[in-house]
């Protein structure tokens, strides 16, 4: 095993094996690949980027919440995910995701309206999308909005996959 050793200035440098340099190299690589933040903006009743995907342990930040909220749907997430619901209006409202999967939330004011988005978190197809799917008979008020965001969430899961 070779050694890593000099001079600094007029201090001789101790002798360090080059597998502890590497190792305290790749210790710092793996301290700055921490958790990412990622927002989430309101365009009058739509969230940009309608599907958002992130790596487990990110923060989502929502933005411009002015007269909306955001709340995950029933059914549309990982099993034993938390429901989120922020206040309305609640600018900066933030939620950490671990769990691998979809997660398909809304602005409740404005489920009418279409405001419905999705967070994949993970990378290829989320394990719990045909739970996700399952569920859309279950929404009542805004299914075609969130069959349009599962649609979407669909063609650039192709998208990605053909990279």
């Amino acid at each position: 095993m070779g050694s890593v050793c000099g001079e600094f200035g007029r201090r001789k440098v101790a002798k360090i094996p080059a597998t502890l340099w590497l190792c305290a190299a790749l210790a710092g690589l793996q301290s700055t690949a921490a958790a990412a933040e990622h927002e989430i903006n309101t365009f009058a009743a739509q969230w940009a980027p309608l599907v958002l995907f992130i790596a487990p342990g990110d923060t989502v930040i929502w933005r411009g919440m002015t007269g909306h909220e955001t709340e995950l749907i029933h059914g549309m997430a990982p099993a034993e995910t938390a429901i989120w619901r922020s206040a309305l209006g609640e600018e900066g409202f933030r939620v950490t995701l671990e769990q691998e999967g979809a997660y398909i939330y809304k602005c409740h004011t404005h489920m009418n309206a279409g405001m419905v988005g999705a967070i994949i978190v993970g990378d290829g197809e989320p394990r719990n999308l045909a739970e996700v799917e399952a569920a859309l008979p279950a929404v009542e008020v805004g299914r075609a909005a969130v069959a349009r965001v599962l649609a979407r969430l669909k063609r650039e899961l192709l998208v990605r996959s053909a990279r």
